[in-house]
């Protein structure tokens, strides 16, 4: 009898084979629904909500205010955070010069071109001429404060654009 158990599993396993190829089933047909792998990482906070930045120049209907930021030579060589990291933040000034932040306009810099980053918001007719308002530049978001620009005005009229500089030194 033991002679004969391999070739009697063996036999069980060709007709269980067969019979399950007659009827056509195929290893996908037989699992309806796949269990999805579990997740390997965990994500984090979202991070804050900011209005994209517009995708056309100022139209009828608004203006932008631009960031340019300078850096220095030196700050590329001593830099400690990477250009990506930047935080950018818009605070307006009340009656009592109290500086508050604007909930929207806060973020990372839209680019760098020639060494020089850039950040622009879009600005919606009802708030044009508004003011005064500063630029904040931060090592990161909650981060250490780089810069502050001088004091500025929204632009005055439809298709307008406010330009700010700040320079970062090492």
């Amino acid at each position: 009898m033991r002679k004969w158990l391999p070739l009697l599993v063996l036999n069980f396993c060709i007709l269980a084979a067969v019979s399950w190829l007659a009827a056509g089933a195929t290893p996908a047909q037989q699992s309806a629904t796949p269990t999805p792998p579990p997740p390997t990482w965990t994500p984090g906070p979202a991070p804050p909500k900011t209005p994209a930045p517009p995708v056309s120049l100022p139209g009828p209907d608004g203006g932008q205010i631009e960031l340019r930021v300078q850096f220095a030579p030196a700050w590329w060589q001593r830099r400690t955070v990477h250009w990506q990291e930047l935080w950018t933040v818009i605070q307006w000034q009340d009656r009592s010069r109290n500086w508050h932040d604007v909930e929207g306009w806060r973020g990372g810099l839209d680019e760098i071109v020639n060494g020089e980053g850039g950040k622009t918001w879009w600005v919606i007719r009802a708030d044009l001429g508004k003011g005064p308002f500063r630029w904040l530049v931060y090592d990161r978001a909650g981060g250490k404060l780089l810069a502050a620009s001088q004091s500025f005005n929204l632009p005055r009229a439809s298709g307008q654009t406010v330009k700010v500089r700040v320079e970062l030194g090492p």
